[in-house]
């Protein structure tokens, strides 16, 4: 395992630590650069979705934080951003969908629902293994296993 790997990882088990505590969700932790010039990414949100720039700003001091008090990187080697995941963000977890719930949402699928394989309607409802979405007056249930995709739409 690479140094960059190893970073990675710890890094992605703080950053999870420190943002479940605060009720908020790790959607990506990216680790780039070299061991001594290292270049944090992470995007987070809320498990209802809205993480705002204070957040954001919240966030990033309390991650740079933990990460210095881990003592695995000095402080002077590693730079951390912090991000929400943008509206136009690509959707496919079960997470999050969970996220959207009663907005309106495009869908991919990769085998025919009902005799079409794209769907924008909006979702009702996230179950184990379903989303039920309403689709005009009618209510369809699509598998997440044949979603490719879901985008917001707006």
């Amino acid at each position: 395992m690479s140094r960059i790997e190893e970073i990675q990882e710890r890094v992605e088990a703080i950053a999870n630590k420190v943002l479940e505590a605060r009720g908020v969700d790790l959607i990506e932790a990216k680790v780039a650069g070299h061991p001594q010039d290292v270049q944090i990414s992470i995007v987070a949100d809320k498990p209802l979705g809205g993480i705002t720039i204070e957040d954001c700003a919240i966030l990033n001091k309390a991650l740079v934080a933990a990460i210095e008090q881990d003592s695995f990187l000095p402080p002077d080697i590693f730079s951390l951003e912090l991000s929400s995941p943008g509206l136009d963000r690509p959707l496919v977890t079960r997470k999050d969908f969970m996220r959207c719930v009663d907005q309106e949402l495009r869908f991919w699928l990769n085998e025919p629902v009902a005799g079409k394989k794209e769907w924008q309607g909006t979702l009702v409802e996230v179950m184990e293994n379903s989303l039920m979405i309403a689709v005009k007056d009618v209510e369809l249930v699509l598998p997440l296993p044949l979603i490719i995709k879901g985008k917001l739409v707006i």
